[in-house]
Parts: C-alpha cells; structure tokens; sequence
C-alpha cells in the first residue's frame, strides 16, 4: 500500500504544477489518481473524488477506510440498511460541492479537472459552484506519474514477488500432455497462496507456434515436447503493476533455441547499458531492433515494443517504440522485453524485467533467473 511520505510528496509536486499554471483547484474522480495522491484504495466502481486547493489543503471523498494523507475526508455510503443507495456518484458529487461552499478563502477563478477520468457531472458540479474556468489536467498527471517515489516502487516490487512465485511454479508445473489452462490454474493456485488472497493473474500464457501471434489468455491447447512456453505476467496485488516474462522449454531445448536464448538475452543486456537519463526512449527501441536483426536467426522476428513504463497502469511512459518522444529520467520504472518468434523455434523467447532510474545507474527490480 502507498504509504503517508509517498502521498504528500506527490501532493507538493501537483502543487508546484499548479503554482506554475496558475489553478485554485484541482479535481479528479479517478480512482487511481485518488489513491496516488492519499493512499485511499477503492475499487473501480465505487466513486471516489479528490479536490485538492492551491493553498495545499485536500478534501476527499471515499468509501475506504484507510486513507495516508488528507485534510478533510468525508465518509461515502455506498450500502445502507436505511436507504436504497442507487446513485453513489450523485452522493458523492454533493458531498465534495457541499465541501466546496464551506472552504473560505479567496474565490476559485481557474479549476483543473482530470477529464480523462473524472464523470461530467463532478466537472459541471465544480463549474457551476465556482464559475471558475475549467481546464484539462489529464496531461498533468502523466507528466507527475511518470516520477516514481519509494513507496510506488515498493507495490511493484510485491507485484514481482508474485511473479517469482509463478515461474517457480512453472517450472514444476509444465510438461508435456497437459494444457494451457492446467498451467495456468498450477500458476494462478500458488500466486494466490502466497499473496493470501485472491489476485488476478493476467498476462500472456501460450506456448508453442500459438506464441508467433502474440500470446493471449490460456487455452485447451496441449503442451507439447520442444514447445517453448512463454509467460509474461503483469500481477497487480493493489493497483502497481509489475511486468515480466521468462520463457520456458519443454524439455531440453534444441541447440536452435538456445542460441535464439543467447540473443534475446544479449539484448536485454545492451538495452540495460543503452538507459541512462536523457537518453530517447526510441534511440533504445532502435539499438534492440537492429542488434534482432543484424542476427540471421532471429531477423525480421521482433516486431513489437522493446519494453514501456509501468506503475498502476500496465503500460506508461516512458514507451520503447520508434514513435516514442519519451526521455529517460531518474524515476522512471519501466520494462525491457525483446523477443523472437519463429515455427523454426517452436514458438518464441521473450525475455523480460523491470528497472528504475537512479542517480547512480539503473536499478534491476526483479533477479528470477532468465534461463530456458
């Protein structure tokens, strides 16, 4: 979970943004950015509104219990034995315009909305109390969210853990005659135990030729010898992603695959020594691209991203693809994932971790093992 250090600190950047362009207010009902910014965790249904002023005060509005950081919260109800609660949205909207009246102070003449992700009955509630002019901060956010704090990178690393715990499974679990689904319900059984509760495990389950698309959920499809299995995972316990693949040979690998190994994972490694601040997030896609290509074994074979930011969304920026305007910063968490895809192979070698950004070099988040 987010922690109270990680809140506020986010809230002094948002703050500092709003300082420079010159906002009274910012508001959001998106459940995510209301968790980054207080540590308040609701799910994806149930509203949940932030209005944060630019005197640095904050009002929340939750159904959760637990919130890190905020100066006012107001409780929503979203079940009563005393009323039938049809509307929460409704609920929730005039409790944040009821907060608004109260707050004295100077009049709110400019308000920033994260429209992307917040209803249009909150906007023309904030616009009709204020008579503020409203603009967009969807762009904003990105922008903040790109910068990654302690206690952010610490939820993707209890999503990795998950990860571990799959691929140890896995290593167990595949073997010839059985299915995709058998695999994935070995996977899902242990991700589980581990987290103690129940966790989505989504990701890209399928081995063999069926990988040369691009993967996708499992299926009845069988495990056969000299299949290579590739399992990309993207866990999210809380809402931080993380985002992984190892690959899998079902049976000792053929001399073909092992040396389409030692590629992919020759490239995983350039990119590593390729990412430091300042450099272009395409110039990095470019080097991968070409070091794949200049191989005969695995020409033409990679075709989609060399890896993407991630954080509680599975992918952000900064993006590893050759339209990408995306620049390497300290605090970036992203992925490297080449790979290679061919009948030749039976299937494909996607390789893949996750890093952050630091002063002093890159950071490799997760140390499962890459081997076949």
């Amino acid at each position: 979970m987010l922690k109270r250090t990680g809140c506020i600190e986010r809230q002094q950047r948002l703050l500092k943004r709003m300082e420079q362009e010159n906002w009274d207010l910012f508001v959001t009902g998106n459940f995510r950015t209301v968790y980054y910014f207080t540590g308040a965790l609701t799910p994806a249904d149930v509203p949940a509104l932030l209005a944060i002023h630019g005197d640095g005060k904050c009002t929340l509005v939750t159904s959760s219990k637990q919130a890190e950081w905020a100066d006012e919260i107001l409780p929503l109800e979203t079940w009563s034995m005393d009323r039938a609660v049809t509307m929460p949205m409704r609920d929730a909207t005039s409790l944040l315009a009821n907060a608004l009246l109260r707050k004295p102070g100077a009049p709110i003449s400019r308000c920033a909305v994260e429209m992307a992700a917040t209803p249009g009955l909150v906007e023309g509630a904030v616009r009709h109390l204020s008579g503020a002019s409203i603009t967009d901060a969807s762009e904003t956010l990105l922008a903040l969210r790109k910068r990654k704090e302690e206690d952010e990178i610490e939820e993707i690393r209890q999503a990795l853990g998950l990860c571990s715990t799959a691929y140890l499974t896995a290593r167990d679990a595949i073997e010839p005659g059985l299915t995709e689904i058998d695999v994935f319900n070995a996977l899902q059984s242990a991700v589980t135990r581990s987290a103690g509760t129940s966790v989505a495990l989504l990701g890209d389950f399928a081995c063999g030729e069926r990988a040369i698309g691009g993967g996708g959920p499992p299926t009845e499809r069988l495990v056969r010898p000299n299949d290579l299995y590739i399992l990309d995972l993207f866990p999210a316990p809380a809402l931080y992603f993380g985002d992984t693949c190892r690959t899998f040979s079902v049976g000792p690998p053929t001399d073909l695959q092992y040396r389409a190994w030692e590629i992919v994972n020759e490239a995983v490694q350039l990119a590593e020594s390729s990412v430091k601040p300042g450099v272009a997030a395409r110039d990095v896609y470019r080097t991968v691209k070409e070091f794949l290509d200049g191989h005969e074994l695995t020409a033409g074979s990679f075709l989609h991203h060399a890896g993407h930011g991630i954080g509680h969304h599975g992918h952000e920026a900064p993006r590893l693809i050759p339209g990408s305007d995306d620049v390497f910063e300290v605090g970036d968490v992203f992925t490297l994932e080449p790979g290679v895809y061919t009948k030749a192979l039976h299937g494909g070698i996607r390789l893949e971790d996750n890093y952050v950004v630091r002063d002093g070099g890159l950071e490799n988040l997760f140390d499962f093992p890459r081997d076949l």
